[in-house]
């Protein structure tokens, strides 16, 4: 499994704490360090604004347009009314009439003292200016406006006060609006004339900025519910991925504990089989030899004293029946002993107390009881109480140890007693099997168990491995050996 990297290791719960370096050498993968929900944040914020900002200058814009459009409509109506009387005679004439100009001159002036209407000009069909209060009627260019008005058309804009032509407005020191619209014949409707007049824009301008923070004060408020509604779905979404990244990485970890544990335990498997199938090699060897050094060479001596006696009775003249009674009785000798060996090698393998006993202690006191009367060595018992309840495979595999144990401190310590114990610690349950020591010029059991291949240790070794457990095999001072075999009570530390 691949190892897990440090940066990896460190992005769970460090959400806002990006590398210090990474801005400098790399800004996007800094950026990419921090949270979804951060980032989000951030995208949102710059897409939004600029979004929000376009809507606005576009609402802005059009009701920008709609307020000077209306506001041209609404003078030029004024404007025409008020002046149209007057230019009637142009209908006639090329020149107004002066009680025409006087009027006009009145209007203006009133006008000019409401702060309104700065500056009234008239333009003729020629495009000739023919009123004007404040600049002379000299030969004026006419705008290109006018033509336009000419066609029966209204519409305004901001004039550029700058060229010579607004020599008398740019005096009046403010911001105008300049509206031209046609003045017509009042019975027929014909275009006499158009009118040029000057707004202060100002009021203009009030009414647009009014206009921009009405738009504002519409938009950001939506802009910040939308934004939040949005980075609070988005920090919920992150939360919860956060979430899961986590629980994924703690499962990615405890999958890997397991694999580790899954290698530990195929190995112990094989060591296991490795073993067990040593073992059962030596058990079939030990058993060969036993049955051809004892039985096999019994049953030889058996054949032969069989061959001696065939020989006496039929020889000419046998009639020493007290030679013969004597090899009828080695004969008989020999096969018990013969019985005697084949019994204890089957003893070995097969055991119907192991079957018969309910529980481990039980199975434990049979077991000594037995090791008594065969070998006339004294066991003594020390078993819990409150020993747990152990499956049958259990109970047979430490009943076996029992069983080699004891065993093997006859077969090494002829003469010793012999303790088995039995108690729980730290959640295994522990077995022990101790002599009292070797009589005088017997070699130490571990030393003599390995220099001859035995295969007491090695076989409970594998006993107790086969169970989760461990078997350990010490001397005791000043003499004495001692089997510890501990026994995990939990499955899953098996």
């Amino acid at each position: 499994m691949g190892r897990r990297s440090k940066s990896d290791a460190t992005k769970v719960g460090d959400v806002g704490a990006p590398d210090r370096v990474q801005p400098v050498r790399n800004p996007l993968r800094w950026f990419l360090g921090f949270s979804l929900s951060l980032q989000f944040l951030v995208g949102l914020g710059l897409v939004l604004s600029l979004l929000l900002a376009s809507l606005a200058y576009w609402i802005n814009n059009r009701a920008t347009t709609r307020l000077l459009d209306a506001s041209a409509d609404t003078a030029a109506f004024y404007m025409q009314n008020l002046l149209q009387p007057h230019v009637q005679a142009l209908g006639r004439s090329d020149a107004l009439r002066a009680e025409d100009l006087a009027a006009l001159h009145a209007l203006a002036e009133g006008f000019r003292k409401q702060g309104n209407f700065l500056a009234i000009k008239i333009w003729s069909r020629e495009g000739k200016l023919i009123f004007a209060p404040d600049a002379g009627l000299g030969h004026v260019l006419p705008d290109d406006e006018i033509f336009e008005a000419l066609k029966g058309n209204v519409f305004g804009r901001f004039p550029d006060l700058e060229d010579a032509a607004h020599d008398a407005e740019r005096a009046l020191g403010v911001h105008l609006y300049e509206i031209y619209a046609p003045l017509r014949d009042l019975e027929t409707g014909t275009i006499l004339a158009v009118g040029e007049f000057y707004q202060n824009a100002d009021v203009v301008r009030g009414a647009l900025l009014t206009s921009a923070k009405t738009t504002w004060l519409f938009v950001g408020p939506v802009a910040i519910i939308v934004f939040t509604m949005l980075f609070l779905i988005v920090q919920r979404g992150s939360l919860t991925i956060e979430r899961q990244t986590v629980e994924l990485r703690r499962q990615f970890a405890e999958r890997e504990r397991l694999l580790l544990g899954n290698s530990q335990l195929h190995r112990s498997i094989a060591e296991a089989a490795r073993n067990a199938a040593d073992i059962d090699e030596r058990a079939k060897r030990r058993i060969g030899a036993d049955l051809h050094d004892g039985a096999c060479q019994l049953l030889s001596y058996l054949v032969l004293e069989i061959d001696r006696l065939e020989h006496l009775i039929r020889s000419p003249g046998a009639t020493d029946e007290a030679k013969a009674a004597g090899i009828v009785s080695e004969i008989k000798k020999v096969a018990r002993k013969t019985m005697e060996e084949i019994r204890a090698i089957s003893g070995g393998l097969v055991a119907p107390q192991f079957d018969a006993a309910p529980t481990l202690a039980a199975l434990v006191e049979t077991l000594a009881t037995d090791h008594r009367r065969r070998t006339g060595l004294e066991v003594t018992l020390s078993l819990a109480p409150d020993a747990p309840e152990l499956s049958e495979t259990t109970r047979r595999t430490l009943g076996r140890i029992v069983q080699e144990a004891l065993a093997n401190a006859a077969r090494h310590a002829p003469g010793s007693t012999q303790k088995i114990k039995t108690y729980q610690e730290d959640g295994d349950f522990v077995l022990r099997i101790s002599d009292s020591g070797a009589a005088p010029g017997h070699t130490p059991p571990q030393e003599r168990e390995y220099r001859e291949g035995g295969l007491g240790l090695p076989g409970m070794q594998f006993r107790a491995q086969s169970l989760g457990g461990t078997l350990e095999f010490r001397l005791l001072e000043p003499q004495g050996s001692e089997v510890i075999c501990r026994i995990p009570l939990e499955p899953e530390r098996r």
